[in-house]
């Protein structure tokens, strides 16, 4: 007994066995023998010796409960119970009883009856810490979760080093929305228990929900250090890795739960396809969210992470499929219904992409970018002043919001209300659809007010070839105020743009710069000058090609019939990804009427993306393809504006061709779509900024209706007629 008092429960035993051998119905050796069993973790072993002592003796409470304990602990509830009630009819006052029946009622399942024991052994011992955590238990499994936290609360008061009921506080909280107190409770816990990794998972789960990703990360690290195997955390932390942006190391937490798994569950195959969308790794996400939906069909989320794989993969059709079957199993879901407005919209439906995104709204109305996609659409639609309002609405939401702002930009510019549009325009440099690099000076920003004469002024292009064509003719009007110009350009551009005064110096973007005074984004030119509709500077050429050039490729040409028409008709395809820069190129074919006119010849000024057209246009032999060696090398466009020099006119879609005839001062005709960019204003048939610039718009018969009008138009100069200014 001296060994069992002292906890040393392997030599009790070995004790309690020797005094056996000698008395085999000692009943009060075989309760002790049984009870240390049951403490060294034998409950097996621990319920046949504790039968056997109330067996000789039957009316002992103490061992039937004990012997109730070890029957519970190996499984054999109804004999346990048989047992407990024994032992309560013995001792109708014992507590403990009361408390050894509640678990085994909970493990029958018979809730109604286990909560009125628990609530029983409270009664009667309502200083019990143990048993009055018990009872919050009972009362969380019976659906009362207030009157749960409050025995919870209560049993931390009786005991607060009750680290379970300080650990189920932290739950409940939790799960009752009350994040912060769960925290508080975990952290109390802990202190107690800083080993418990459940503890730490579930502090992690705390954070989370609280918004503090890095500590969150922290916890579920420590809990798996403790508890490596446990796929629960792993779990958790591959979802908040997804949420902290660190969707590498996601992804890795995802391959591990899906190797552990003999069947990789939905729930992981759809993180590990989320972490893949948000890599671009758009293919491999659709295999694992395949997956995940043929394993769970009902399965929203799966069908969300599907449906933005293929929005990302520009697959719309199949995006509208997939969000539609996700909208099936959750209606109201305002995220869904705006990425597959998104989709409708890149298909040309914008009647259903404004429903699809007012439907968002429903749901969610104070969202900026479906207020955003609203007002898009409605441009689209020509309905400018509910535009406004919308990217008013957004703004209101989400004040200074960039892509908001943009949209409201273009929105003046188009109308020309250039007052407004220019400060709302320099929102560009924070929409993150744009990338525009963020760039850093030590000179400090130009705007306009500063004298600049005897000052160096460093002019700086973005990112768009036709945007650099059509500001560059702001550099003269800065070096006429005296001011020494470097103007930073991409690298391809540069030979081009030399054609510049001379007192403008031209650098290739990575080139060392000169110290500057100043420095201003080239787009933000008309900002700094308060350029209104009216003060446009619209002097042209502002550039020009070189001779040699000129007449290298006149004599190339100088066999060509009739009129010399240049023609381009697709832009770059990454803008084009953008929703407000969709269905600006059209396809080579439909240029068919131009090639049926006679006394035309057509000559290809297509580069990059698009020229793989011309191998299967049914006109092919009516055009000029001027060979590999065209603009072949660094320098982009010298051979554009050289044979430019030599065409009678450039006919092209909305593509940098038509600002590089522009600036060269070359008769140039615009095919524009029904809503095109902002430079291009409305109902114009011709440009404030190319005087040389003819326009032809849709107006709800595509791209036939323009071309026929582009078409008819020029079948009389090739007849001979002349070009006539518009």
């Amino acid at each position: 007994m001296r060994h069992h008092r002292a906890g040393r429960l392997r030599e009790a035993v070995a004790g309690y066995e020797e005094l056996l051998r000698a008395d085999a119905d000692d009943a009060d050796v075989l309760q002790r023998l049984g009870a240390a069993l049951a403490q060294f973790g034998r409950p097996d072993a621990a319920a046949g010796y504790l039968a056997r002592s109330l067996e000789l003796e039957p009316d002992r409470p103490a061992v039937a409960l004990n012997l109730a304990r070890a029957l519970h602990e190996i499984g054999r509830e109804e004999d346990a119970l048989r047992c407990c009630d024994r032992a309560l009819a013995l001792d109708p006052n014992s507590a403990g009883g009361y408390r050894v029946r509640w678990a085994v009622l909970a493990a029958l399942g018979r809730r109604e009856e286990a909560l009125a024991s628990i609530g029983q052994a409270v009664r009667l011992s309502p200083a019990d810490a143990a048993s009055t955590a018990d009872l919050g238990v009972a009362l969380e499994e019976a659906g009362r979760p207030q009157d749960a936290l409050a025995c919870f609360e209560r049993a931390v008061t009786l005991d607060p080093g009750l680290a379970p009921a300080h650990h189920n506080i932290g739950i409940l909280a939790a799960r009752l929305g009350e994040h912060a107190r769960a925290l508080r409770s975990l952290d109390r816990a802990l202190a107690l228990q800083p080993q418990q990794a459940a503890l730490h998972s579930n502090r992690g789960n705390a954070l989370k929900e609280l918004g503090r990703l890095p500590e969150a990360l922290q916890s579920y690290d420590t809990a798996l250090a403790i508890e490596p195997q446990n796929l629960d955390t792993l779990h958790n932390r591959a979802a908040v890795r997804t949420l902290h942006g660190k969707y590498t190391d996601a992804l890795q937490d995802y391959d591990v739960l899906i190797a552990r798994h003999d069947t990789p569950t939905a729930a992981d195959l759809i993180g590990r396809g989320a972490a893949l969308v948000a890599l671009g790794r758009n293919e491999e996400a659709l295999v694992s969210l395949q997956q995940a939906i043929t394993l769970s069909p009902r399965d929203a989320e799966a069908r969300i992470q599907h449906g933005v794989a293929l929005l990302r993969l520009a697959r719309h059709d199949e995006a509208v499929s997939s969000f539609d079957r996700a909208l099936a199993i959750r209606p109201d879901l305002p995220e869904v219904l705006n990425n597959r407005g998104v989709a409708l919209a890149a298909l040309g439906r914008a009647k259903d992409a404004l429903d699809s995104f007012l439907r968002s709204l429903v749901f969610n109305g104070s969202s900026a970018d479906t207020h955003t996609n609203v007002g898009i659409v409605l441009k689209t639609l020509g309905r400018y002043d509910e535009a406004a309002a919308s990217f008013g609405r957004a703004l209101w939401h989400k004040p200074d919001d960039p892509a908001a702002s943009f949209e409201l930009a273009f929105l003046h510019l188009t109308r020309g209300e250039f007052a407004a549009g220019w400060p709302l325009y320099e929102a560009r440099f924070h929409v993150p659809a744009l990338a525009i690099p963020s760039r850093r000076f030590d000179a400090p920003r130009w705007n306009g007010t500063a004298a600049i004469a005897g000052k160096t002024l460093l002019v700086h292009a973005e990112q768009g070839l036709g945007d650099t064509f059509q500001f560059c003719r702001y550099l003269p009007l800065l070096a006429a105020q005296g001011a020494k110009i470097v103007f930073e350009v991409m690298p391809t551009l540069k030979a081009l743009l030399r054609s510049l005064p001379d007192e403008i110096q031209v650098y290739a973007r990575g080139e060392r710069l000169p110290p500057a005074d100043y420095h201003c984004p080239l787009l933000s030119l008309p900002l700094a000058f308060d350029t209104q509709l009216q003060t446009i500077p619209r002097d042209v050429p502002y550039l020009s090609p070189e001779p040699q050039r000129v007449t290298q490729w006149s004599a190339r040409l100088q066999g060509l019939a009739g009129l010399r028409v240049g023609i381009a008709w697709q832009g770059n395809p990454g803008v084009e990804k953008l929703i407000w820069a969709r269905g600006r190129s059209l396809p080579l074919e439909m240029l068919k009427p131009l090639a049926d006119l006679s006394s035309i010849s057509l000559v290809s000024l297509q580069k990059g993306t698009g020229v793989e057209q011309l191998r299967d246009c049914t006109f092919r032999d009516r055009i000029l393809d001027l060979g590999s060696d065209f603009d072949h090398g660094p320098d982009a466009f010298l051979d554009t504006a050289a044979v430019m020099a030599n065409l009678d006119l450039v006919i092209s879609s909305d593509t940098s061709v038509v600002h590089l005839a522009g600036a060269l001062g070359r008769p140039v005709w615009v095919a524009l779509s029904a809503t095109p960019d902002w430079r291009w204003m409305r109902e114009r048939s011709d440009s404030p900024w190319y005087p040389t610039m003819r326009l032809f718009r849709q107006s709800g018969g595509g791209w036939d209706e323009v071309v026929a009008d582009v078409a008819a138009a020029l079948a009389p100069l090739a007849a001979g007629g002349p070009i006539e200014p518009v």
